[in-house]
């Protein structure tokens, strides 16, 4: 992480937690059970997004000197 800019960094964090939280609450993988269908119709799309802004963190990259 030291390579990244801020801005990469606050976007993996984000899309970090984003991924897990959408992995939590996903009603085959998660850990947690009788998730309401309101919560469990968005996991899958929270996992998607946060795989997204991982990669795309990848490319706020500092120049080198």
């Amino acid at each position: 992480m030291k390579k990244h800019t801020l801005f990469g960094k606050v976007l993996f964090w984000l899309g970090f937690l984003i991924f897990i939280l959408g992995f939590m609450f996903n009603e085959t993988l998660g850990i947690i059970q009788d998730v309401p269908a309101s919560v469990y119709s968005f996991s899958i799309p929270a996992i998607i997004i946060g795989i997204i802004l991982v990669i795309i963190s990848n490319v706020f990259q500092k120049e080198n000197d």
